[in-house]
């Protein structure tokens, strides 16, 4: 059975239950005069109308997000709730009004007698029994509407004791002498206090049905949940902006947070999944949009800076050398531009990156450019064995092509296209890698004539 139909099924058992308790207790309150038992079996009779509400609510929450309600219909469950303390407190007006009359200008007992005492009884176990079956269920679905209507019953207990009390005083004055004024007046107490009991919940569960429609949500939870986001390693601390709305039962967190610059759209994306995950253990069922933006840290390097403006003005850049003489910062690189670029458009391109980049960093900055032609479309290439054995004999010239293999040789329109694989120990050092690989490049280039690019892939010596 769905968590949907295991509601309604509660509600419509909730609906038979209030309309069998309302006609006995007016029936019999009618029977006997008793304003108790009358102001009981009224609000039972508007308990009926509020459980009728909340199954009908109960049934429109269920209905799935649609193009108008992105968000689902659960919020139909807040309305329903704040529909049944309505009626629950115009009930007790109500009360109040024939009560007071009854107090100050119509004193008078009700007859007490075997039907009335019965009714109570069966009214009181009916009512046990669904405010803890409602209670449970509202609490398991974290419904709003189911706890009004589990209110309203837990509300028909405190009554039904209440007017039990005031009969118990009219068969009480039957066998001990009690004040006039108490006896004739006890029934209409007992209506009174049904009546403020009936107040204070509608006040309590109608103001939470007014702040769930509002979004009004705990400052301290907030709070809580972005201290978790800005504890998460990648998210820049004061960067976390969290909004919570509660639609229905089911949360829904939009979050937006600072990662530092540079990082790619993958770790990015990685990084959305973790802050998910944390606020979910917070917020079971939470619905998780997290939005990351790039931020500038205190510590970022100026290399890292000019990543950031070149990705941000959609250009590429590589082979960044950083140099630091005195107060001044010099950088050299590489920038990449298509190849049917005019020099004109590429000189635009590269004082546009310096302009940029020298507005990021306060420091004095001098900027070398080196603009490289790119090509993204791929080049038509052949493989010829004359050339591959070219390449065999002049690497078996070079000395540093010990533990060298040809993996390929491609003849294009540009040159010869060469990829090597040299092994290394595997405790030898980055830098000392780098110099053997660009010390083979070169002497390869000097051996064979027309070569183009020289790859070499550095693996490990086992």
């Amino acid at each position: 059975m769905s968590d949907s139909q295991e509601k309604e099924q509660i509600t419509t058992v909730s609906v038979i239950a209030t309309g069998t308790v309302a006609v006995l207790k007016l029936v019999v309150g009618a029977l006997t005069g008793s304003l108790g038992l009358l102001a009981e079996g009224a609000h039972s009779l508007l308990d009926l109308v509020s459980t009728v509400i909340t199954f009908l609510v109960v049934r429109v929450a269920a209905v799935p997000p649609d193009a108008n309600h992105p968000y689902g219909h659960e919020r139909a469950e807040n309305l329903g709730a704040l529909a049944g303390m309505t009626l629950l407190a115009g009930t007790a007006l109500f009360i109040l009004y024939h009560a007071f009359g009854k107090v100050f200008f119509n004193p008078g007992a009700p007859e007490v007698n075997i039907w009335s005492i019965g009714v109570l009884g069966v009214s009181l176990a009916i009512d046990i029994y669904r405010a803890r079956a409602l209670g449970r269920a509202a609490k398991k679905y974290q419904s709003q509407a189911l706890a009004s209507d589990a209110e309203h019953f837990k509300n028909d207990i405190l009554g039904t004791m209440a007017v039990l009390g005031g009969f118990m005083v009219v068969l009480l004055s039957r066998s001990v002498a009690l004040p006039e004024w108490l006896v004739s007046r006890a029934d209409a107490f007992a209506a009174t206090l049904v009546a403020f009991i009936a107040i204070k919940s509608a006040w309590r569960l109608g103001g939470e049905s007014v702040r769930a429609i509002m979004g009004d949500i705990p400052v301290e939870l907030t709070e809580r949940i972005k201290r978790r986001v800005e504890s998460l390693g990648g998210v820049v601390n004061g960067s976390a902006n969290v909004r919570i709305q509660f639609v229905g039962s089911r949360p829904y967190v939009d979050v937006t947070l600072g990662t530092p610059r540079g990082g790619s759209l993958e770790s990015a994306h990685r990084l959305t999944e973790v802050v998910e995950k944390v606020i979910r253990r917070e917020l079971a069922r939470a619905e998780v949009t997290v939005h990351v933006e790039p931020k500038a840290i205190s510590h970022e390097g100026p290399a890292a800076s000019l990543r950031a403006v070149a990705d941000r003005l959609g250009l590429r850049v590589h082979n960044i050398n950083v140099y630091q003489i005195g107060d001044e910062t010099h950088m050299d690189l590489d920038l990449e531009l298509p190849e049917t670029l005019s020099l004109a458009g590429a000189h635009k391109s590269s004082e546009e990156l310096e302009r940029a980049l020298r507005q990021e960093l306060s420091n004095q900055v001098a900027i070398a450019v080196h603009l490289e032609p790119r090509n993204d479309k791929p080049r038509a290439a052949r493989r010829q064995p004359s050339s591959i054995q070219n390449v065999r004999e002049a690497l078996s010239k070079v000395p540093q092509a010990a533990n060298t293999r040809i993996r390929d040789v491609l003849v294009t329109d540009q040159g010869l296209v060469i990829t090597l694989e040299r092994k290394f120990p595997a405790q030898t050092s980055l830098r000392e890698t780098h110099e053997v690989m660009t010390e083979l490049e070169r002497n390869l280039k000097l051996c064979v004539p027309g070569i183009a690019y020289v790859h070499v892939d550095p693996e490990i010596l086992n």
